[in-house]
């Protein structure tokens, strides 16, 4: 499976060696690149975590479509992209986002997305473009089994919260029972493992969207990233 900025993640040859070598001294050290997070968009482990989930909705055949709430250039898209591509009668996929800026001097944000997924042969997604406030839930299937929330707005806590405040009064309404919700960047201070606390405003919004609902997020190890999610009950 391959998505951009993968290759960032995988160990170099080089790297591979002197880990080896280090072993081979009884040295319980392993020589790897740092997961930087203003480049590398998901972590090997988050992207593990997409899999078996994703999976388990479309073994267990839940009804409804896959949806992702925030995707900039498709770093996380093409990895449920790829895992739908795998399955026989895989469900409709779309996708909401501003798609705003410029990716570089001579490429825009959705251009970006376009070519990443042409890049791995890839079909597109249904594509939502606008302010999820305006697109969400007016553009929403009636049903879903698969929603991927990353909504991260920088440093604006105040907006993100708002952000996923709002994409889990929109979603959760439309979840199959059984259906999948994920949510990039869930940290729960002393039970998350390494994962960062890039974006407080998820489990500001979890916390209150979840107190009265039958269920209750799980946090999930997402090595140097913060990972959760919630079956629909």
């Amino acid at each position: 499976m391959s998505w951009p900025g993968s290759d960032r993640q995988r160990k170099r040859w080089w790297e591979r060696k002197v880990t080896s070598l280090l072993r081979k001294a009884r040295l319980p050290i392993a020589v790897q690149r740092s997961f930087d997070h203003r480049l590398d968009m998901v972590s090997l482990e988050q992207v593990n975590n997409l899999y078996l989930l994703l999976t388990s909705v479309l073994v267990g055949k839940v009804p409804g479509a896959v949806v992702e709430l925030g995707c900039h250039t498709g770093s996380t898209t093409t990895v449920l992209g790829q895992i739908l591509q795998n399955h026989e009668q895989p469900p409709a996929m779309h996708v909401y986002d501003l798609f705003d800026g410029a990716w570089s001097t001579e490429e825009s944000v959705l251009d970006r997305f376009r070519a990443n997924h042409a890049a791995i042969g890839l079909a597109l997604p249904h594509i939502h473009k606008g302010d999820v406030f305006s697109t969400v839930p007016s553009e929403l299937p009636d049903q879903i089994a698969f929603a991927h929330v990353d909504l991260g707005v920088g440093g604006d806590h105040d907006l993100h919260y708002r952000l996923v405040t709002h994409a889990l009064e929109t979603v959760h309404a439309r979840l199959s029972p059984h259906g999948v919700l994920v949510l990039m960047d869930y940290h729960v201070p002393g039970l998350t493992v390494d994962g960062n606390d890039s974006n407080p405003g998820v489990r500001k919004a979890c916390d209150a969207f979840f107190l009265n609902k039958r269920e209750r997020v799980i946090t999930l190890y997402g090595g140097p990233c913060s990972h959760g999610f919630v079956r629909k009950k």
